[in-house]
């Protein structure tokens, strides 16, 4: 049984790369979290192969397994936490301010459930975005590490009983089940966090990757040598286009399949991680033509160094984004930074962990000495402080996240009686008509959290207004109001959308196309006004404002309201997020939203009289 695995680290690579342009480029390649997938994949893959060898040579310990996997994660780990912390807490204090419950969550591996509990809507995923986001994917890892002896016991159980086929055979009945735990959970208009996160809905691409290692982990030599005398000729040309056309649709997926989209959950990202297990299949067989071709220098040194490069990406483009760093060649320092980091870092771990074995490399004394100091060093400011940063962290977040939660809720239960009475709010006392007369009652709102939090006080200034704003609704959603209003014949003169803080909707085709169907559904003839986007910590808020302004010259009947330029001038209207408006904003967005309207009406109404005049 071969203990190097040829192609495997090109695998690694392919994962690490989407994910990695995933977190840079979300609205270019939406699909690239499915590197997550293949992850799991290759980690179920690996654990089930190498603990058969060690089965099969009598030397599986259980013990030494939870030391090695200790060794291999928690140094790098540590200093990967508390460095990210000390850099946060120089720069950004706020950042970090409440990080303690979310690094013990990492360290005892149950980081996604925290997430899963901290993300209970939308407003939520919003306000605890940090630096540490990314790491429910090792939560899943680390539970999964913790169980799989017991795993591997009930297979070893199940071998003795009924033989290596029907061990296997059940293992791998075991995993198509865990692959139906997503599409029986989900539902439409769900939030898909607990669906994302949760390691019940995750463990198939674990568990699909154990069963290949136990299968060719348990390959007869026989076999083995059968393979090698017929991986030739049409065979192994046959199995290199399956494997280019596997790799064809793992990339189409990365370019299409959007993490919003109900396919992903209704077996969508089932069918691509079993894609993805073929090509493992293919390259990981013995004697693997496929495999030899992607044993490449740059392949190799990704692969190996994959965990260090998850580790980092998110916090350094986190750092980016926080500080508003813009320009054409961000990307390429992002990626920079998160080279240079997992270079250091991993030199740092593996230095200390066997300092011997870096001495006796061949460098002279005196460069190793200067190396091993400055690595020490920095790693040692940056750790301090990021231990000082985590003692002074509260144990959780500010009350005015919770304020804002509970505004939500209130406005969101108004809403559902007003549509349960289906009577208009009560008309408001207006100011003194301006001449020409326009009216804006029955104006209709669509919109998303940030609408929602100020729904009463629209209300309150455009009379008879229907607002219709829910938590974590993209411009699909919207799309389905409008639609489902437009077929009841409930669409006014009026409509007012607030969409795109949670999604693009430019960028491609699939965001274009639902965005111009909108406006189609809205028709020509209404007066249709759509409020820009703030939301400074998403990279789509420049796309979407840029997009809205395309779209303005496009339809004559789309004027955009400007909240972004609004509101950059006073951050005091926004709550902790930077998004939400506080009690002072939700005033100032509606009365921009009856102003925008009213200035936009009664210029047409001047221009008809003027017309008439004429």
């Amino acid at each position: 049984m071969p203990k190097h695995i040829h192609g495997l680290d090109a695998l690694k690579t392919l994962a690490i790369l989407g994910v990695t342009f995933f977190h840079i480029f979300p609205d270019r390649l939406p699909g690239g979290y499915l590197g997550v997938s293949f992850f799991f994949v290759i980690t179920g893959y690996l654990l089930a192969y190498t603990s058969v060898r060690e089965w099969q040579e009598h030397r599986f310990r259980v013990l030494n397994y939870y030391w090695k996997r200790i060794k291999r994660i928690y140094p790098l780990l540590v200093l990967f936490l508390l460095t990210t912390i000390g850099v946060f807490h120089l720069l950004a204090a706020n950042v970090v301010a409440a990080v303690r419950p979310e690094v013990i969550s990492i360290l005892f591996g149950y980081n996604n459930w925290w997430q899963i509990a901290q993300n209970a809507d939308y407003f939520t995923r919003l306000a605890n975005m940090s630096p540490f986001t990314h790491m429910w994917f090792l939560g899943v890892e680390l539970q999964y590490y913790l169980v799989w002896p017991l795993l591997f016991g009930l297979y070893v159980a199940l071998h003795e009983l009924t033989g290596r086929k029907a061990a296997i055979g059940i293992f791998a009945l075991l995993s198509l089940c865990s692959a139906a735990v997503m599409p029986v959970l989900y539902t439409p208009d769900m939030d898909v966090t607990r669906l994302y996160y949760g390691t019940d809905a995750r463990v198939y691409a674990l568990l699909f990757g154990a069963a290949m290692g136990l299968v060719q982990g348990t390959a007869e030599p026989k076999k083995l040598v059968l393979s090698k005398r017929k991986g030739r000729g049409l065979a192994a040309f046959l199995k290199c286009c399956v494997g280019i056309l596997c790799m064809g649709i793992i990339g189409a997926a990365f370019l299409t399949m959007d993490g919003s989209l109900p396919v992903t959950y209704q077996g969508g990202m089932l069918g691509v991680t079993i894609v993805f297990c073929i090509l493992l299949h293919l390259i990981a067989s013995p004697n693997s033509s496929m495999a030899q071709c992607l044993d490449e220098p740059v392949f190799s040194w990704l692969g190996k160094h994959s965990y260090g490069i998850f580790l980092w990406q998110y916090p350094v483009i986190y750092l980016f984004q926080h500080f508003h760093i813009k320009g054409s060649w961000v990307p390429l320092q992002e990626l920079a930074f998160i080279i240079l980091l997992t270079i250091w870092s991993e030199t740092l771990v593996n230095c200390l962990a066997n300092p011997r074995r870096f001495f006796s490399a061949k460098r002279s004394v005196a460069v190793k000495a200067v190396i091993l100091l400055l690595f020490i060093s920095c790693g040692g400011v940056f750790a301090g402080y990021g231990c000082y940063g985590l003692a002074v962290s509260a144990s959780q977040k500010s009350d005015v996240q919770t304020e804002l939660a509970a505004r939500l809720e209130q406005e969101s239960k108004a809403l559902k009686e007003q549509k349960a009475s289906a009577q208009p709010a009560a008309k408001q006392e207006q100011a003194a008509p301006q001449v020409p007369q326009v009216s804006l009652e029955g104006a209709i709102c669509i919109g998303d959290s940030v609408m929602l939090g100020s729904a009463s006080e629209i209300m309150a200034v455009m009379p008879n207004a229907y607002v219709d704003a829910e938590t974590s609704r993209y411009v699909s959603g919207g799309l389905e109001v409008a639609e489902a209003l437009q077929a009841q014949g409930q669409l006014g003169d009026i409509v007012v959308v607030a969409l795109g803080t949670n999604g693009p909707i430019s960028g491609g085709e699939r965001y274009e196309v639902i965005t111009k169907r909108l406006m189609e559904v809205l028709g020509p003839s209404r007066h249709i006004f759509w409020v820009n986007t703030y939301a400074p910590h998403l990279k789509w808020q420049d796309t979407n404002n840029e997009y809205l302004l395309q779209m303005a010259a496009q339809y004559p009947n789309l004027t955009v309201i400007d909240w972004y330029s609004l509101v950059s001038k006073h951050p005091e209207w926004l709550s902790e997020d930077d998004v939400h408006p506080n009690d002072d904003g939700t005033v100032a967005y509606a009365k921009l939203i009856h102003d925008s309207v009213l200035a936009k009406l009664t210029e047409e109404a001047k221009q008809k009289q003027n017309n008439k005049g004429k």
